[in-house]
């Protein structure tokens, strides 16, 4: 893999680490309590969620093009969305080994270069785990040890 996408898919797996801290360490309450948002209003929604879009990322490195369309997890215990999550990020890491680096993606018109399609993906876990954490807060949901450390919060 070049240098450049191993920067991009290490930056990737940093944040999808604290995804799957907060799914491993949560219970099954925590998971599901009812944040102050209208739609994917539990971190169990979002996590479902984020594997839903990196699909669609991951589809369009074969596709050359993005399209948001979910499939609903028949399954989304904690260990199935853990399951889920490791598969496309093997997939993933598959995939972007025979990349170059000139591969373009078609966003709604406009053509992408690899690397702004993988920063975009990894903006959309990002927010999400900042999302998840002022949830928390608000919530008073203990944040798992190891988020805190490794976010020094």
């Amino acid at each position: 893999m070049i240098e450049s996408l191993r920067a991009q898919l290490n930056d990737w797996k940093y944040g999808r680490s604290i995804v799957k801290h907060f799914i491993e360490l949560l219970n099954e309450s925590e998971l599901d309590k009812p944040f102050p948002r209208k739609n994917l209003n539990t971190i169990r929604e979002q996590c479902e969620e984020l594997i839903q879009v990196q699909k669609c990322y991951v589809d369009a490195l074969d596709t050359k093009q993005i399209k948001f369309s979910y499939q609903p997890l028949s399954d989304n215990s904690k260990e199935n969305l853990i399951l889920c999550m490791d598969r496309l990020d093997s997939l993933l890491e598959t995939k972007l080994e025979q990349f170059d680096g000139s591969e373009k993606i078609i966003w709604f018109g406009e053509e992408w270069n690899i690397h702004q399609h993988i920063s975009a993906m990894i903006g959309h876990e990002q927010m999400h785990i900042g999302q998840m954490i002022a949830f928390c807060y608000s919530c008073h949901i203990r944040i798992p040890e190891s988020i805190v450390h490794k976010m020094a919060l």
